[in-house]
């Protein structure tokens, strides 16, 4: 009885401090105990789900606009995945959906592929730090398909405030750098694979916070290759 009520307790407890943080994560700017909170619920079992649950996502959580194409995704959840198609133009698509290229969950990027998704995308990383250069047919690194990794479980420090496992593309799950509590996105070019396995994005992360600097908005320009 009394592990089942101490059981009770911690659920109720952590119901609570996370219900506290998702009212107050969209008013203010990053800090390092915002980003701890995240980290530790991406620690749970709830929290390191692969598909989404009980995520009605109906609203449009995706911007994009712009030519080479600019896409701001609202990701600032901890819990439901930020599913697009790149393929029908960076669009927003169902949670439940299995026709999906990127997927975005705060500062976790994932593809349809591996222990992701159940397509056949991928990613790789061109080497490269110039957006326009990337082309098809200079591809840097990303030239063999052999180079394309899928996803699988990452790990890492958290980039400074607390560990971090999930399932993401390996090659994007270090996008960015972390000091002083900011992140900020590196200038590497990535190239992504389809959910089908058939077609090629070139991707470039820009920004992790929005235009009043509240965290779990990733921006990047992308375009078909």
């Amino acid at each position: 009885m009394k592990n089942y009520l101490m059981n009770i307790l911690f659920h109720t407890v952590r119901t609570f401090i996370l219900i506290l943080f998702v009212f107050d994560c969209n008013s203010k700017p990053d800090t390092s105990e915002e980003d701890a909170a995240v980290a530790f619920f991406l620690l749970s079992s709830e929290g390191n789900q692969t598909q989404n649950r009980n995520c009605n996502l109906r609203e449009n959580n995706v911007v994009t606009s712009g030519s080479p194409l600019t896409s701001e995704v609202n990701a600032t959840s901890t819990r439901c995945w930020m599913l697009l198609s790149l393929n029908s133009g960076g669009i927003q698509v169902d949670t439940n959906s299995i026709d999906w290229d990127l997927r975005l969950r705060r500062f976790v990027i994932g593809t349809n592929s591996g222990s992701s998704g159940p397509g056949q995308g991928g990613s790789c990383d061109t080497g490269l730090t110039d957006f326009a250069s990337v082309t098809t047919g200079n591809r840097g690194n990303c030239a063999s398909l052999s180079n394309f990794q899928v996803d699988t479980n990452q790990s890492q420090d958290g980039a400074g405030f607390a560990d971090v496992n999930d399932s993401a593309s390996p090659v994007l799950f270090n996008w960015y750098t972390y000091n002083n509590t900011i992140l900020t996105a590196k200038n590497n070019v990535y190239v992504i694979r389809d959910s089908k396995g058939t077609s090629f994005f070139k991707l470039q992360m820009l920004d992790y916070y929005s235009s009043s600097g509240t965290s779990g908005y990733p921006k990047f320009r992308w375009a078909k290759l």
